[in-house]
């Protein structure tokens, strides 16, 4: 390409991005989205958390009783968010917000830029590009998508970051054309700095969301078998699997063997129970079947490889959406949120035929193209003509201050607790965007290794019987051993989106309502401290709720010395306090590996309970005794980040050499040259 050919493609792109942000101006707004059951205040709270506590091997006590920070979520956009905070004096949050707003922004022109590299016709991509932009053929396809268009007509992909948050899911997407394009290019021939950069593309995809990962590897076994016999030259299948192995080199200091497991086994699990069953293996079967014979289909017809690629990949994408929302069955976990790709590929293929028909000489062949056209005129002109004059007042972000969410997560600062937060629905989502309060829930269970805290939460907030006895003092029971010093509950007629208790009313008269809203309370639990001194025969037997009663009335008897617990820093924490004969100290924080304890200076021994929870062997004392816990993080943490520093600098200084190298021999071929 020339510099003019440069200059012109470049300008199209910043014009579909300028297009993008006029369109979209209210997703860069401050506030609050109107739909309240969106998910973003766990993500940018997520990046409040990290601009504050970089360290990516420290501890994150907010959430789920504490976890590793290196399980509370991928870290591309949480640490991008921090360092454009750092350098704009940007609130974190708000930070993340105008992150993904860019990158959905951005989506149209690296679709441009996809369709232009592998097509050389700027009006086909740029047609692409446009249509993408305004028109979201799966409101005509799936009924249900086109029921939840809500109070504004949007591009799905702009409905679903509006509504649902879906944010990284859409920063993976925008990057997804551009990581194609650059494995496409590393794996025609070898060239390191193509390698290169193809896997800086795989990295930023796979540390900014696991769904758009999967759908990149995905895409990028589509392209192998859309290559193969096309006649046209295509990628090597071992250079692709050397970028593949390049990109996790760059990536395991964070994705170690050990957060791969940890997802691979909770995402089945978090995707609604999703099962490998007979029915998914059978549809597994008949979704690879149906992208061999498509691909058997359009080598019979000699298409070229993108008209193969896109509709291959329409194909692909297509099946397990069109399969849940027509039988409610997932072929894959979370079938429901590739219809991202499906819009997308969609798109590409409506293109890809389009371009083979109405370029073709032969007439049928341009018959069918305007079969296809003008359905989509129909369709898409309204949506259009709806996108562009319906203005910004229907989906303008309100006021934070202004949410029910706001109000009560004020409220809780304002009385300084000392223990955690039992928070349900949208309020758990959004309370650490607001403060830095802990709760039981949080945004992200699929990095949960101890899940007691979300199984006790699920089992308080579905419990039918609400009649004062037993199921309320099991509850009750389960609250305190999480220690939680309040209770949020949204009544029937809270403005709380999700309003998830089944009965509401259960603690009336069993705790002390301490503030009320409308439909939406707070009862306080009487709490004392996360530290308990608690005898070897009162530790749970079991994490079930029948089996904590001896556990919880041990750390509720007020006959036993107190035993104050704080938090020091991020990962440390402190307890003072008498430790009678026959106790160890059990603490409300979540024992993962990489905990170590010392008493009065001497390292003493630490053990987990059947809640998960930190046990302290902690000597007897008659006088105040000081035991510090600290959070080092875990072996396999340091070793793998090593790797991963090994392999970066291993590919700067090979960059390095090469670019040397080329500088050495223009030299010498210019002095040649003059010579």
């Amino acid at each position: 390409m020339t510099r003019r050919d440069v200059a012109i493609t470049a300008l199209i792109c910043a014009a579909l991005f300028l297009l993008n942000v006029a369109l979209d101006w209210p997703l860069f707004l401050p506030g609050e989205s109107r739909y309240r059951d969106s998910i973003a205040g766990g993500y940018q709270g997520m990046a409040r958390f990290f601009a504050a506590h970089p360290n990516p091997w420290g501890w994150m006590p907010l959430q789920y009783g504490g976890l590793p920070s290196q399980f509370v979520y991928v870290p591309g956009l949480p640490y991008a968010s921090g360092l454009l905070s750092l350098l704009t004096g940007t609130d974190p949050a708000y930070a993340f917000k105008l992150l993904t707003a860019a990158m959905t922004c951005l989506g149209p022109a690296t679709l441009f830029l996809f369709v232009f590299y592998f097509t050389r016709s700027r009006g086909w991509a740029l047609a692409a590009a446009l249509a993408y932009t305004f028109y979201s053929p799966l409101y005509g396809l799936i009924p249900q998508i086109d029921r939840d268009r809500g109070i504004t007509y949007l591009p799905w992909h702009v409905h679903v970051l509006t509504k649902y948050g879906e944010g990284p899911h859409n920063t993976g997407l925008t990057l997804l054309p551009l990581a194609l394009i650059a494995i496409w290019r590393a794996a025609l021939a070898y060239s390191f700095r193509r390698l290169v950069a193809a896997a800086v593309l795989l990295v930023a995809i796979a540390l900014t969301n696991w769904i758009a990962a999967l759908a990149t590897a995905i895409c990028v076994l589509l392209m192998l078998v859309s290559s193969a016999g096309s006649g046209e030259r295509g990628p090597r299948f071992w250079l692709v699997v050397a970028t593949g192995a390049l990109a996790y080199g760059l990536a395991c200091f964070w994705l170690t063997p050990t957060f791969i497991k940890t997802i691979a086994f909770n995402w089945p699990l978090d995707a609604f129970n999703y099962q490998l069953a007979v029915k998914q293996k059978w549809l597994l079967g008949g979704w690879v079947a149906g992208i061999l014979l498509i691909r058997l289909f359009t080598w019979s017809l000699r298409w070229p490889f993108f008209a193969s690629f896109a509709t291959v990949g329409c194909f692909a994408f297509a099946w397990p959406v069109l399969i849940f929302y027509s039988w409610g069955i997932d072929v894959l976990p979370e079938s429901r949120r590739y219809a991202l790709e499906m819009e997308v590929f969609v798109c590409l293929a409506a293109i890809a035929f389009l371009r083979f028909g109405l370029t073709s000489e032969r007439p049928l062949r341009k018959v069918c193209a305007l079969a296809v056209l003008i359905p989509l005129l129909i369709a898409g002109v309204p949506q259009a003509r709806t996108y562009i004059t319906q203005g910004y007042s229907s989906w303008t972000p309100v006021a934070t201050q202004q949410t029910s969410e706001y109000k009560i997560a004020k409220w809780l600062a304002d009385q300084h607790p000392r223990g955690r937060i039992l928070a349900t629905g949208g309020l758990r989502f959004r309370l650490n965007k607001y403060f830095d309060l802990e709760q039981v829930g949080g945004a992200f269970e699929s990095g949960l290794k101890i899940r007691n805290a979300v199984d006790f939460a699920y089992a308080i907030r579905t419990l039918r019987d609400a009649r004062p006895g037993r199921e309320v003092a099991d509850a009750l029971a389960q609250v305190q051993a999480l220690g939680v010093e309040y209770i949020v509950i949204h009544g029937p007629s809270s403005t709380e989106h999700y309003r998830d208790y089944k009965n509401p009313r259960m603690f009336d008269g069993v705790l002390e309502r301490v503030y009320a809203d409308g439909d939406d309370w707070i009862f306080r639990v009487p709490f004392r401290s996360y530290a308990h001194a608690v005898r070897p025969g009162e530790q749970p037997a079991y994490s079930h709720r029948d089996w904590i009663g001896a556990y919880t009335d041990a750390i509720v008897d007020t006959s036993r010395p107190p035993l104050p617990f704080r938090w020091v820093s991020q990962g440390m924490a402190e307890i003072r306090g008498v430790i009678p004969e026959g106790h160890d100290v059990s603490v409300a924080v979540a024992a993962e590996p990489g905990w170590t304890a010392t008493q009065d200076g001497a390292p003493v021994w630490l053990e987990n309970n059947k809640l998960g929870f930190l046990v302290v062997k902690a000597r007897p004392s008659t006088r105040e005794s000081v035991i510090r816990l600290e959070f080092q993080g875990t072996g396999e943490q340091k070793f793998m980040a090593s790797i991963s520093a090994g392999v970066w600098i291993g590919t700067g200084v090979g960059l390095f050499r090469r670019r040397k190298t080329a500088a050495t021999q223009s030299r010498g071929a210019a002095v040649g040259h003059i010579g």
